[in-house]
């Protein structure tokens, strides 16, 4: 799963597997809801974090 892309994404790269604008991309990091770190201010997140972030989601 998500083999082209780093084992680091930048904020811009997870919105792109997600599918999510940039506000609700932010809103689910500063929830605590999508784990981040900030180096540099920028945001860096785990590509592992991510499918974690996915697996969490509701089955509708």
């Amino acid at each position: 799963m998500f083999e082209d892309y780093p084992d680091l994404l930048t904020r811009r790269q997870a919105q792109e597997l997600l599918h999510m604008g940039k506000n609700r991309i932010l809103g689910h990091i500063q929830s605590g809801r999508l784990r981040a770190m900030i180096l540099d201010g920028r945001y860096l997140i785990k590509k592992e974090d991510v499918v974690d972030f996915i697996n969490r989601l509701p089955y509708r």
